[in-house]
């Protein structure tokens, strides 16, 4: 176990301790965010089903727009800002962990609404340059940034036609979303749990997720699967998917990054 001290002046230096987890610990998390979710099924499906019918608009809306190319792609895109909209899943948790009042939920989300929104922000620009980036790369393989309908193909079908674009492609989405889980999955439910910037918040993430990498990377598979698996039944399996790993992410954070207590009540943090 490793401490990581807070860098910030602008709130007290808390300590965390930092755990070294074994690589089925992820296993751990998925158990106690289904249990979350069974305890709170009503308003967890609920909120499942309005991130699921928020992917299905997208894919929509691209259909309308007869922007074809972008339908394969926009499974990456929804990765990237899948993470902030599962916010209020992980305020959920904290809540029902703590055993608070029903309405703490927005009092939570409150404290930290800036940097929250300043991450939104960001990983919405992520998302809207990644959908320009595999347009281009896509483009500069195949000589055509608009195909019609008939021509567009799932990601593996293109891959078999074009080598050189599958590991472009594979290598670029493989990068990035390393680099994105490692900044934010412990980051954001940091922000919710803790009175903290959210560069102090993706520091602490960085360095706990490189301290597990064995842990972390199994739960970044699982991620990736139950998401896959989520939108493959026609986002319907969203609606039990997106709590469930909400949950988890909570349980996660818990797990890995411990505050170690304060003996001066002005330096508590805790939200």
């Amino acid at each position: 176990m490793s401490t990581y001290i807070l860098s910030t002046a602008h709130i007290p230096r808390r300590a965390y301790h930092i755990s070294h987890l074994n690589a089925l610990r992820p296993l751990t998390w998925l158990s106690r965010g289904l249990a979350d979710l069974v305890a709170m099924p009503r308003v967890s499906l609920t909120y499942g089903a309005g991130v699921a019918a928020l992917a299905f608009l997208m894919v929509y809306l691209t259909y309308r727009a007869s922007s074809f190319v972008l339908m394969p792609f926009l499974f990456g895109g929804f990765l990237s800002i899948a993470p902030i909209l599962s916010v209020g899943l992980i305020a959920m948790a904290k809540r029902r962990e703590e055993q608070r009042d029903d309405d703490t939920v927005l009092k939570i989300l409150s404290v930290n609404a800036s940097s929250l929104s300043l991450l939104g922000l960001v990983l919405l620009l992520v998302f809207l340059n990644w959908i320009m980036l595999s347009n281009l790369t896509f483009g500069g393989f195949f000589s055509q940034v608009t195909p019609t309908y008939g021509e567009v193909r799932p990601l593996p079908v293109m891959f078999g036609k074009s080598w050189p674009f599958a590991l472009a492609y594979g290598g670029i989405a493989l990068a990035l979303g390393l680099v994105l889980f490692r900044m934010l999955a412990l980051a954001l439910p940091m922000l919710v749990d803790q009175r903290v910037d959210v560069f102090n918040a993706i520091f602490a993430s960085w360095r706990a997720v490189g301290e597990n990498w064995s842990s972390m990377l199994v739960w970044a598979a699982l991620l990736f699967l139950l998401t896959s698996i989520g939108i493959r039944l026609w986002f319907l399996g969203l609606v039990v998917i997106v709590p469930w790993l909400g949950y988890g992410t909570w349980h996660a954070y818990r797990d890995t990054l411990v505050p170690q207590p304060v003996e001066n009540p002005a330096q508590e943090t805790k939200i």
